[in-house]
Formats: structure tokens, sequence, C-alpha cells
């Protein structure tokens, strides 16, 4: 993985949450959420594209986490656009 901002490389050696399983059930929902995307011209945000993989990866391990993270970076861009 390597940082947006910077374009260096990210080491991460953070523990897989979840099961093989449900990762490989992630990818393929996130495969076909990207897909439906790309059809209805939807843009992706790349600035929280790695909460996503991570969750996809298995490195997040609820949707309730990523909701978390997801509001902590609007709230934060919210706060410095006032």
């Amino acid at each position: 993985m390597v940082d947006s901002k910077s374009k260096t490389p990210i080491i991460d050696d953070r523990p897989i949450l979840v099961s093989q399983k449900e990762i490989e059930k992630r990818r393929s929902i996130t495969a076909s959420t990207l897909a439906s995307f790309a059809v209805d011209n939807i843009p992706v945000n790349p600035d929280t594209q790695h909460i996503f993989k991570d969750f996809e990866e298995g490195k997040i391990a609820t949707s309730k986490e990523v909701k978390a993270l997801l509001h902590a970076h609007y709230t934060k861009i919210a706060l410095e656009d006032s």
C-alpha cells in the first residue's frame, strides 16, 4: 500500500481480524459495489479508500468501526472548512 499524499510505501503489519472466508466474501462484495459505482459514474474518494481496503482485507473487524472512521474523517473535514 502507498500513502496517497506522500507516495511512500506503508508497511502494514496489523493483524488480520477475520477469517479467510470472511475476507473472500468482503472482496466479492467490494468488487460488486465498485462495479456498480463505475456503471453509475459515482467517484471513489481516494482519501477514504484505505478505510474500505482495510475492512476488505480484514484489518478492520466490523462495519461499525468503518462507520466510526468515516464519521471521524468527514467531521474533521467539516471542522476544517468552517
